[in-house]
């Protein structure tokens, strides 16, 4: 290859012959990391554009996902692979690169005070190092300002509550194991006191708490709904950006009074007709097909009053010329994750969701450790869900730090979190569509 430099600097020589000739140089967007940022970058955090299409061609993805929950052991599975096109946008040229602001995010956190060790899928565990990550990420937020960090759930997990089976000291009585490993977490996390930390909750947080102890040591305000049931769905607004949390175990077995609770007999009822494995086997999936995978007890759903409030509050936001960025602990999206891991009644929340798509920029989930991503061709809407902190070994820490522009997120991976770019071309009552991206997972095991 020939090539000439017009240039009197050597330095701006090496430069170019770098640029040219390093097999780092591809087309795609790269996003380094946020000043002062202490955690590697993970291998895998190269940026995609994420924007819609009409007509989607090329590959899927290989990244796994591997269920987060504490349920017997079931078979791989495959979900179908789902077709993506190279990743392009034209709107993050053209618009400032200053944030308006930035908010952390963590996902499954999933502390216990045991050494590490293996989901019952097999996939590797770090359980006493998820502590030092949420002190890390923590102090990071703190240090970089941020405006507010999601927490997506199960801060805690289940096998807490067995510390000698699983390798760890018992507490002695009246300690209880899941009180006392929340308070750590809360500790960790204590370091960022910069704006609000938005807690979801998930089906681990339940195995160790009930409702009201949730509400006590991570700061969540559920209410009790005319049925008598706690629920913690609401809002949070930041500079014209809205945080829609909802309660995805609404609808839930898991610490819902056996004989008096409305929700639990309608969880009940739905496992019922859903699941054969119920209730001897309530969390496998084995013998279910597709998306019928859903339909198991550590998993939950959202009723009725919940999907009011939610259109009025988009509707509201809609009004008031807000964006919104929605989190639940559970996907909403298929193809975002393993059909197992979605939301039981997912439909009725996509649906809700679609309609305010020129509002509605993303939705953000945890509960699937390995993360996923679908873009809806509906709507337009990212649903990206966000890898586990609990499996990142030492000393790599699994978090993200999220900017606001005027016209896109950008969301800064760190350990396992996949870096990406989601841009706002669906908002505002556009149909303009670019390309499709859809990272889907290879293989679930639970």
């Amino acid at each position: 290859m020939h090539f000439h430099v017009r240039t009197s600097s050597i330095l701006t020589n090496v430069f170019v012959l770098l640029i040219i000739f390093s097999p780092k140089f591809t087309l795609s967007l790269m996003i380094p990391p946020k000043n002062n940022m202490s955690s590697p970058l993970s291998p895998t955090s190269k940026i995609s554009t994420s924007s819609l299409s009409s007509s989607t061609s090329s590959s899927s993805s290989s990244r796994e996902e591997v269920v987060e929950s504490q349920v017997p052991d079931t078979p791989s599975q495959q979900p179908p692979p789902q077709e993506e096109t190279p990743s392009s946008s034209s709107s993050s040229s053209s618009s400032s690169s200053t944030p308006h602001f930035s908010f952390g995010v963590v996902a499954d956190i999933q502390y216990a005070n045991i050494p590490d060790g293996f989901s019952f899928g097999g996939a590797k565990r770090y359980y006493r190092h998820s502590l030092e990550v949420a002190k890390e990420a923590a102090a990071h937020f703190q240090r970089e300002g941020v405006s507010c960090v999601l927490n997506l759930g199960d801060t805690v997990d289940g096998k807490q509550q067995e510390l000698g089976k699983y390798g760890g000291d018992e507490l002695p009585a009246p300690m209880d194991p899941g009180h006392v490993a929340m308070k750590e977490v809360m500790a960790a996390l204590s370091s960022y006191t910069h704006g609000p930390y938005l807690h979801t909750y998930g089906n681990h947080c339940l195995y160790n708490l009930d409702r009201h102890d949730i509400q006590n040591t991570l700061g969540i305000p559920f209410v009790q709904e005319p049925c008598g049931d706690l629920v913690a769905y609401r809002s949070y607004v930041h500079q014209k950006i809205r945080f829609v949390v909802l309660d995805t175990y609404d609808i839930a077995l898991m610490k819902r009074c056996e004989t008096s609770s409305r929700k639990r007999k309608i969880a009940s009822e739905i496992l019922s007709k859903n699941n054969h494995n119920y209730p001897h086997n309530e969390n496998s999936p084995e013998g279910l097909e597709g998306i019928q995978k859903r339909f198991v007890a550590f998993n939950g759903g959202v009723d009725k009053p919940q999907l009011t409030w939610l259109q009025q509050t988009l509707e509201e936001a809609r009004t008031k010329h807000e964006k919104v960025v929605v989190m639940s602990h559970q996907p909403i999206m298929p193809g975002s994750s393993g059909e197992v891991c979605l939301i039981w009644n997912y439909q009725d929340v996509l649906d809700i969701l679609r309609e305010y798509g020129d509002i509605v920029i993303a939705s953000l989930a945890g509960h699937a450790h390995r993360g996923g991503y679908k873009r809806d061709e509906q709507s337009g809407i990212h649903f990206r869900v966000i890898e586990a902190v609990l499996e990142n070994p030492h000393p790599h820490s699994t978090y993200a730090i999220v900017d606001v522009l005027d016209d896109r997120l950008v969301l800064h991976g760190y350990g396992n979190c996949q870096s990406a770019v989601y841009d706002f071309s669906h908002l505002g009552g556009s149909n303009e569509q670019g390309s499709l991206q859809t990272r889907v997972p290879e293989s679930i095991s639970s």
